[in-house]
């Protein structure tokens, strides 16, 4: 909750809000950092294309109430996601997704590529963003936030 007592929802609209409010932009590019459109761009492509694909394919039933085409959807719109995963993928730099600059997305990476298609597809078809992921879990400061994961997500 803000001071004036207005709920901020929405991972992207938080990491930029705090990002403002402390000053500190380690996460964010500062809006004089040339990196900083890049950064909106692919944050923005992350939430807006990527997050909704499991919206829709975790509960297929909320979209397609045909109980027989719902494996289908489901699918289809798995292989839309992997699709776009493959499209960050060939936006990435090293080590980080910006290059040389960790940021958020880093850390988004990192928690996504534990979601489906998991591990296994990564390194099997985004080797950048399965390199960023692995390199950030290991950081000091994101171990504790990794660490709940004990599902085997290989």
């Amino acid at each position: 909750m803000l001071n004036d007592g207005a709920v901020l929802t929405e991972s992207a609209a938080i990491t930029l809000y705090l990002a403002d409010i402390t000053g500190r932009y380690d996460l964010v590019p500062t809006p004089s950092d040339v990196e900083r459109a890049l950064f909106f761009r692919w944050l923005i492509f992350l939430v807006a294309n990527v997050y909704p694909t499991y919206t829709y394919a975790d509960v297929p039933a909320r979209f397609v109430t045909d109980e027989n085409a719902q494996d289908g959807f489901r699918a289809a719109v798995d292989a839309y996601a992997q699709m776009l995963y493959r499209e960050l993928d060939t936006a990435a730099s090293a080590p980080w997704f910006l290059g040389h600059r960790f940021s958020a997305l880093d850390i988004y990476i990192c928690a996504m590529t534990k979601w489906r298609p998991r591990h296994k597809w990564f390194a099997a078809n985004t080797p950048k963003l399965q390199a960023i992921a692995l390199a950030a879990e290991k950081l000091d400061a994101l171990k504790s936030c990794f660490e709940w994961n004990v599902l085997d997500l290989t």
